[in-house]
């Protein structure tokens, strides 16, 4: 994506944060909560809340290390990557089935865990506070001569109603 936005393929681009690339203009959007899916019966499934600390010791589903989301969550979750054990998928839709056939449990975008994505065999738990985020932001390059564009299409993200994101002001 960051090659195409540099070259003129796509205008902008919805991206997390940090992405830091030359030549291209980055907009704060919102930020997301992350939450943990587990397992129908996993420990964790009947409990209100789970601490990020809590994931070291568990086997912990993300997507493979080229992926800036497992970045995310790694920073997000610091002692995952001192002592926790990670396995890898190549999709959120394979995470999540892999969750759902008791192979661990995972860190999702609160927006990748929502009924939709969901199926009776996992259980989506909120982290205790301080919650894990993510910042988003909308990408183009410096040179992209319809700013006023790039204003309307981040008002309308703006206007999305979700318990999963904070907006930022603009």
């Amino acid at each position: 994506m960051e090659v195409q936005l540099k070259n003129g393929v796509i205008d902008a681009a919805v991206i997390a944060l940090p992405f830091d690339v030359p030549g291209i203009n980055t907009m704060p959007l919102y930020d997301e909560k992350y939450v943990v899916m587990v397992p129908i019966d996993h420990a964790w499934a009947k409990r209100k809340s789970v601490n990020a600390d809590e994931l070291a010791d568990e086997n912990v589903l993300l997507l493979n290390s080229g992926h800036c989301y497992s970045h995310q969550v790694l920073q997000a979750c610091p002692d995952l990557s001192r002592k926790g054990q990670v396995l890898q998928g190549n999709s959120l839709e394979t995470i999540r089935n892999m969750v759902a056939s008791n192979l661990g449990v995972t860190v999702l975008p609160c927006s990748a865990a929502t009924e939709r994505y969901t199926n009776p065999l996992v259980k989506v738990i909120p982290f205790q506070s301080p919650v894990p985020t993510r910042r988003i932001a909308l990408a183009w390059r410096k040179s992209y001569a319809r700013e006023l564009a790039v204003s309307c299409v981040a008002d309308a993200i703006r206007l999305i109603k979700s318990e999963c994101l904070h907006m930022i002001k603009a």
